[in-house]
């Protein structure tokens, strides 16, 4: 997400995968991570204040009632779900807690395709027969 609203050397490619998409859909675990990336990125001198504080609020309203991304909470139903995904992917996949979070709302509330850059998180969609985008280059 933070490539929407932060220019990344890649941020055209999701914006255009993502143009006309009406059902975005993530985890509430979006908003804090979201906060984390940004903040690390003011801390290592990426961004300055204003930048990392408007970014933020264009998250939010994304995240507001019609800005274009439904957050799914992360309810017990969630949290089995992502015990279950991380029984099933152990023997093959190091997957992790959140990322399980995440992998375990996309199947539940049809997610998909999974958009994910982390090499892990997209070998555990596969695993799980969960669609996936495609990656930039």
């Amino acid at each position: 997400m933070i490539k929407l609203v932060v220019r990344e050397p890649d941020s055209l490619f999701y914006v255009r995968l993502l143009e006309g998409s009406l059902d975005l859909r993530s985890s509430e675990l979006a908003v804090t991570e979201c906060r984390s990336v940004l903040e690390r990125k003011r801390r290592e001198g990426e961004l300055d204040a204003a930048t990392c504080e408007g970014a933020w609020r264009r998250l939010g309203a994304c995240w507001q009632r019609g800005g274009g991304l439904v957050l799914h909470p992360v309810t017990r139903r969630v949290l089995d779900e992502a015990g279950a995904i991380i029984a099933e992917c152990i023997a093959s996949v190091p997957l992790r807690t959140l990322d399980a979070i995440h992998l375990a709302t996309c199947r539940l509330h049809g997610a998909a395709p999974l958009v994910a850059n982390d090499r892990v998180m997209r070998q555990a969609a596969r695993l799980l027969g969960l669609p996936l985008s495609d990656l930039p280059g």
